[in-house]
């Protein structure tokens, strides 16, 4: 029987091709299908054609044109139900004291992190979404 990261599709957006590499090399190491995305544009279009959907988003905060947060705002309104992580080589306060977090729910990792620290919060999170959407199919 697959594992939940055989089956589970992470998109890591980062515009930093160093971060983004090592982040998607962590995530593939255990397994998970990973897609890569420099910044929001490419992230949202590679949700929409995404196919099977992305499960997951891993993303930076600070990026040029639309940073994290708005990103995560995007992805929330079309696609509620995938959890995101957000991460920053700044600490969370500095990146949500305006504005708060799009959705307390969804984690921060101070970059760097360890695979540990990572694959931690994405396995709760996917643990998460599976059970809301097995209670919602059992509702």
């Amino acid at each position: 029987m697959p594992t939940l990261a055989a089956l589970a599709c992470v998109l890591v957006v980062d515009d930093e091709p160093l971060a983004l590499q090592i982040v998607g090399r962590m995530l593939r190491g255990a397994g998970y299908r990973t897609l890569e995305a420099t910044g929001a544009r490419q992230a949202l279009t590679l949700i929409a054609q995404a196919h099977p959907p992305i499960d997951l988003v891993v993303t930076d905060i600070v990026m040029p044109e639309t940073d994290g947060r708005t990103l995560g705002r995007m992805i929330g309104e079309r696609h509620p139900s995938v959890p995101i992580i957000y991460m920053s080589g700044y600490p969370a306060t500095d990146m949500f004291h305006r504005g708060g977090s799009p959705n307390p729910l969804w984690p921060f990792l101070q970059k760097p992190f360890s695979p540990d620290a990572l694959l931690q919060v994405v396995r709760h999170l996917l643990a998460r979404r599976s059970a809301a959407e097995v209670s919602r199919l059992g509702a």
